[in-house]
């Protein structure tokens, strides 16, 4: 039996995607533990999991309330430096990626994982665990592994675009004559040298294992993959939508094709609301033969805003995407990486209006497929939402797409399946960490 610890910073939707893995570990046996901010405590204990509190709550949720700015940057798919992350090397500047780092660094990384590194430290010199598992941002989560000998890597919940950058900042560095490790000069490399004081302070050097881990479990299928040297060990996505009932009226099939419609849960918790109008959206879909199912935050309001299509929309605060997905012909939403994976998973056609980083690519990942559409949010008036949707259910090629996005899906090992690959890996670096420290 082997000792897991999951780590990252106080975010829901990244504890969704690491539940069934860190189920699957303590299914096989292994004690697991999900360490986080004090914050994310009661959503663990919810999913069956065994938290343990770190540090104290981050302030990013409140940053994004008092500074629009920074919501907007966060929210929006111009994020430097890695806005770039799909760009080809040769026409990246390292200036840029300098500066979207020195950007980046304050505001998000230290933000969120100073609070917690002491005691995330302390908890794992104390509880020894045998592997860590971080979330891509919660670089705490590296420090902590290094400073008590564990092997660590990550466990990614979208499009590796923290690696992809890395890389080429790095070799863009090493071009320049910096090196490879941290810059000789002082803001060479921003978050190496954020990385090496924070490590420094329990005795632990800096190398980029720091920074993408000893290895990565990616999520979804290779070709959503952007192009890195990271050991990717392929884990098939899996299922977790919180707290859920699944209510009676699901039970019954459609009577017409049934149009799912949801924007997730960021835009509305952290971010700065939808990016669509809903209203106009859900009109020009009550306009078709199709049944449409919309969950979304303040449905109240939204029902009486309908008027005269209300009858024809059934809108809820909430609906188990899980149980929701498989019953859709089509399923509209905002291109995040749990509603991609949920409705892939079900090989339903998917017409993604993405504006956040990660989902834009996601999205074109989907398209890539053949398995539904990605459409900029500039265009995403009713009018043509309802025109895509009434193309993708009455032309099969985008039915065909699906089914080989879920094929893909399916043909990568289960988290149940990946457990003992994962606790073998874990043992390798365990080594190599232990040859390090006799050196």
């Amino acid at each position: 039996m082997s000792r897991i610890l999951f780590v990252l910073y106080a975010e829901k939707t990244h504890l969704f995607i690491q539940v069934p893995l860190a189920r699957a570990f303590a299914a096989a046996g292994h004690e697991v533990r999900v360490a986080s901010q004090p914050e994310l405590v009661p959503e663990i204990t919810r999913a069956g999991l065994t938290a343990v509190p770190v540090g104290r709550d981050h302030a990013m949720g409140r940053l994004l309330t008092l500074r629009p700015e920074f919501r907007s940057r966060f929210g929006g798919s111009d994020l430097p430096p890695f806005d770039v992350a799909d760009v080809a090397g040769e026409s990246l500047s390292l200036s840029y990626l300098r500066s979207g780092y020195a950007d980046v660094v304050p505001w998000w990384f230290r933000l969120v994982n100073e609070p917690m590194v002491d005691d995330l430290v302390g908890l794992c010199r104390w509880w020894r665990p045998d592997l860590v598992v971080w979330e891509p941002g919660t670089f705490a989560g590296a420090v902590a592994a290094r400073a008590c000998g564990a092997a660590h890597g990550r466990l990614t919940w979208g499009v590796d675009f923290f690696g992809r950058v890395r890389e080429q900042f790095v070799r863009l560095l090493a071009e320049e004559g910096a090196g490879t490790a941290v810059a000789a000069r002082p803001g060479d490399d921003p978050l190496g040298e954020w990385l090496e004081a924070c490590a420094g302070r329990f005795g632990v050097g800096f190398d980029e294992e720091l920074t993408t881990g000893q290895f990565t479990a990616d999520l979804l299928p290779a070709p959503f993959r952007l192009d890195t040297s990271i050991n990717y060990v392929p884990v098939r996505y899996g299922v977790y939508n919180g707290v859920s009932v699944v209510p009676r009226w699901l039970w019954e099939a459609p009577v017409r094709p049934r149009v799912g419609f949801t924007l997730g849960l960021s835009a509305m918790e952290r971010l700065a609301g939808y990016a669509v109008s809903v209203v106009e959206i859900l009109r020009a879909l009550a306009e078709l033969d199709v049944e449409v199912v919309a969950a979304v935050a303040g449905a109240d309001g939204i029902r009486g805003e309908l008027g005269a299509v209300a009858g024809r929309v059934r809108v809820e605060e909430f609906v188990p995407l899980a149980a929701l997905a498989p019953t859709c012909a089509v399923m509209v939403h905002h291109g995040g990486f749990g509603t991609i994976g949920t409705t892939s998973l079900h090989a339903v056609p998917q017409l993604a209006v993405a504006e956040q980083l990660d989902a834009i690519w996601l999205a074109r990942g989907v398209s890539r497929y053949g398995a539904g559409v990605d459409l900029p949010v500039a265009e995403a008036t009713g009018e043509r939402v309802a025109r895509e949707v009434l193309r993708m259910l009455t032309d099969a090629s985008f039915t065909e797409g699906a089914r080989r996005l879920r094929a893909d899906l399916h043909a990568m090992p289960s988290p149940a399946e990946a457990v003992p690959h994962l606790i073998r890996l874990a043992d390798r670096h365990r080594t190599k960490n232990d040859r390090r420290q006799a050196s």
